[in-house]
């Protein structure tokens, strides 16, 4: 006796255990993508936040203009006015290096930076564009490293507290990890191979609703 080849029957002419089990898998198949797509609402409506991360790319370097204010920055004798362009970056999915740090233009920074009473850290205050989203901060960079890892180069750690964002938001920041070089403008480091000068990580956080 051979079994009849129930692939090339019609359901309604396969037997009964087989009707009955295709129909439990096609129900446990549907259940299952109801809940992943519930499930992925669920989670949308959850989010609270947007993550970035984002390469700084300096343009600009000069001393400070009427822009860099204390009416405007929150401190005196700003000295150092920076243009810098927030570029995309892309990561390999296995281990999350990042393969290219400078994709596309995604925002847009201008910076302003005066001395404190601490030699290393000084104090920083910018407005920018990411995406879409407009914002200002202010904040401080202190160096961590001088002729690190090797000579011309300085290791700084910089931070902005966000704010003046859109309604959505209720806050944010920005966090860096700063290589500064010889050549302090542009994408070639002196020496080269390092990516200058930041690998910037921002958080904006918005009203739960």
């Amino acid at each position: 006796m051979q079994c009849p080849k129930l692939d090339r029957l019609p359901l309604t002419q396969a037997p009964d255990s087989v009707r009955i089990f295709m129909k439990s898998v096609t129900t446990a198949v549907m259940g299952l993508l109801c809940c992943a797509s519930m499930t992925a609402i669920a989670q949308a409506a959850d989010t609270v936040e947007d993550i970035y991360v984002a390469r700084s790319l300096r343009l600009s370097r000069v001393a400070s203009t009427a822009y860099c204010a204390h009416e405007r920055t929150g401190f005196e004798n700003a000295g150092i006015e920076d243009h810098y362009n927030f570029q995309s970056v892309s990561t390999r999915d296995s281990d999350g290096v990042i393969t290219n740090a400078n994709v596309s233009k995604i925002g847009t920074l201008h910076a302003c930076f005066g001395p404190t009473a601490d030699s290393s850290t000084s104090n920083f205050y910018a407005e920018g564009v990411l995406g879409s989203v407009t914002f200002s901060g202010s904040g401080e960079c202190r160096m961590a490293k001088k002729d690190f890892p090797e000579p011309g180069l300085n290791v700084f750690r910089c931070y902005l507290d966000i704010r003046n964002l859109p309604g959505d938001y209720v806050g944010g920041q920005l966090t860096t990890n700063t290589v500064t070089s010889r050549q302090s403008i542009g994408e070639i480091s002196d020496p080269q191979g390092y990516v200058q000068p930041s690998i910037a990580t921002v958080r904006l956080w918005k009203r739960r609703k």
